[in-house]
């Protein structure tokens, strides 16, 4: 009688454990992350590609949309990134 008492109770104490543990590791594999707003515009913003033009170094009134050489001092354009206007 004593053995089968002593069964019950381990039968109710460590199945409940046993699914606890399993409900709790399963939670940390299979747990949806979330998103903020914050995180979708920051992600939002760093997948736009860069547009970029061609820069004389000494005229910096001097661009193009290709790479190729000043027509005022002949110096190779370089490429630099256009500024983007914050959107409001």
């Amino acid at each position: 009688m004593e053995s089968r008492v002593t069964m019950n109770f381990l039968r109710f104490l460590i199945v409940p454990l046993f699914a606890a543990a399993l409900l709790l590791t399963g939670f940390e594999v299979y747990s949806v992350s979330v998103v903020t707003a914050a995180q979708k515009e920051r992600s939002a913003h760093s997948k736009k590609p860069t547009k970029f033009h061609y820069v004389c170094p000494m005229h910096e009134k001097v661009t193009s949309k290709k790479p190729g050489s000043c027509p005022k001092c002949k110096m190779e354009l370089v490429k630099k990134p256009i500024p983007e206007e914050p959107a409001q």
